[in-house]
């Protein structure tokens, strides 16, 4: 477990190349810079497969705390673009924001998970991502009202229909990419 942050501290941003955050903080590691790449588990497909993996929190973004000497050793790491500037200076973040930050991933909150934009289409797949389904997959039956959908989860070889919000769910299969799944009910 990481040891909490002194509130005195002011953390910068960096931006990344495309999908090379855990690189980039791998080589930050190496270098001994402090740093913090919030990740948190998501459950992707394959053709062949599906399998739980740790995504970036904020895509593109690392959190770091370097010294003023550690800063342009920091551009020098490959997949680094740049420090995010804001009115001419380095962006800070306070480190009571990276500190709740840290808290809602340790409890398990998958804070970009939660998208209110999401359309949903009967007969889509999605993963439970909060409550006492979590990880559970549904498949949408009904279309509620505007914030709740009825859903079928298969448990013990029977499905139950159980109404959900929108706001904890997050679709991993459309209706048209699970031709060959068996259905739920």
């Amino acid at each position: 477990m990481t040891p909490p942050i002194q509130n005195s501290l002011v953390w910068k941003v960096i931006y990344t190349s495309s999908r090379q955050e855990k690189k980039v903080s791998a080589f930050l590691q190496k270098m001994g810079i402090e740093h913090y790449l919030p990740l948190y588990r998501s459950l992707r497909f394959w053709k062949d497969r599906k399998k739980w993996v740790e995504m970036p929190l904020f895509n593109g973004y690392i959190f770091v705390l370097p010294t003023e000497n550690q800063r342009d050793q920091i551009l020098t790491i490959p997949g680094v673009v740049r420090f995010i500037r804001h009115n001419s200076k380095d962006a800070t973040i306070p480190a009571g924001q990276i500190e709740l930050i840290r808290e809602f991933v340790s409890l398990g909150y998958n804070i970009s998970e939660f998208r209110e934009d999401e359309v949903f289409e009967i007969g889509d797949i999605a993963e439970v991502l909060d409550g006492p389904l979590k990880g559970k997959e549904a498949e949408v039956l009904k279309m509620g009202d505007e914030h709740y959908l009825l859903v079928s989860i298969e448990a013990v070889n029977q499905s139950v229909k159980v109404k959900l919000p929108k706001e904890i769910l997050k679709i991993v299969q459309r209706r048209n990419d699970h031709s060959d799944l068996k259905p739920l009910w």
